[in-house]
């Protein structure tokens, strides 16, 4: 997989960070409804009522998993290449030992304690008994980093697909009328009547008018939803990519420990190993993107 092929920007950087603000923007900015329909009653019309919609309790948790995301690819990271050192060490370990006997030494008859990885304090199943035990260990070690993988590829998912519920509740909120006896000023032209309720957005409004700043900041709010299902969809299919790799890298681990001679042995590990380099480059690549 080209790594180049699925670059993120950083106005995708932006889209993220100004998502994450609105999640947690949001709560409080439904809270002023009610003081807008008040208000409106007060005022002598017919008092409207925002029904509650479970939906937005999505919101707070949203904001938490995005907010959390980057310090779990970093642990995702920093095991990864602890996994990858134990591979690299396995691998010119290997090497060492075809050197000092033979390429066509058969694997079953090396004494597998000549491996550092031997000597692990500890082991995902069980202390190793041979060389193959060893090689199941690494197969073992790097499951648990694809299952790392996988679990932040369901909080991409998740939080993706529950975007278009928030939206939903959002662009139904602001058009619902602040009174039953107009059909204006909208909720969230109600919203911007007052500075109390104004809602906190970082946007440079073309006007003062109420009515254009509610047009203005649910117009931008919707973009926003848009931009993150693309940035979420890229970032599901970028993760998506490296499960797959990893597992991919796995297998072939598996498949390693029926190696027969050394020089099998080694020709395997030597392209593990490079499958193993490609998948750390791509969980780089994310957490790059995504460190503050």
């Amino acid at each position: 997989m080209n790594v180049l092929a699925y670059e993120f920007s950083a106005a995708q950087r932006r889209v993220l960070d100004r998502y994450i603000r609105f999640l947690g923007a949001l709560p409080m900015t439904f809270n002023a409804i009610p003081l807008v329909c008040e208000r409106r009653r007060k005022e002598g019309h017919q008092l409207a009522v925002l029904a509650r919609d479970s939906r937005l309790n999505n919101a707070p948790f949203n904001q938490r998993y995005l907010q959390e995301f980057w310090a779990r690819t970093e642990a995702s990271r920093l095991l990864g290449a602890g996994y990858i050192g134990d591979l690299e060490v396995f691998t010119r370990e290997s090497l060492d030992i075809a050197g000092k006997t033979s390429r066509h030494e058969p694997v079953s008859q090396v004494d597998f304690r000549l491996f550092s990885l031997s000597r692990s304090a500890s082991w995902k199943l069980f202390p190793a008994q041979n060389v193959a035990g060893l090689i199941h260990e690494l197969a073992l070690r790097f499951y648990v980093l694809s299952a790392e993988i996988r679990r932040l590829k369901h909080t991409v998912v998740e939080v993706h697909d529950e975007s278009f519920g928030l939206k939903s509740v959002f662009v139904s909120a602001m058009d619902h009328r602040s009174c039953l006896c107009h059909t204006t000023p909208t909720v969230a032209q109600g919203l911007f009547g007052d500075p109390l309720t104004t809602p906190v957005w970082d946007l440079a409004y073309a006007s003062t008018d109420p009515a254009i700043r509610a047009a203005e900041y649910k117009a931008d709010v919707v973009a926003l939803f848009s931009g993150f299902v693309s940035v979420s969809t890229q970032m599901g299919l970028f993760i998506e990519g490296l499960y797959q790799r990893l597992d991919g890298l796995c297998n072939q681990l598996l498949q390693a420990m029926n190696a027969v001679k050394l020089s099998e042995l080694n020709f395997k590990l030597a392209a593990i190993t490079e499958n193993a380099n490609e998948c750390m480059a791509m969980l780089s690549h994310l957490e790059v993107w995504l460190r503050k």
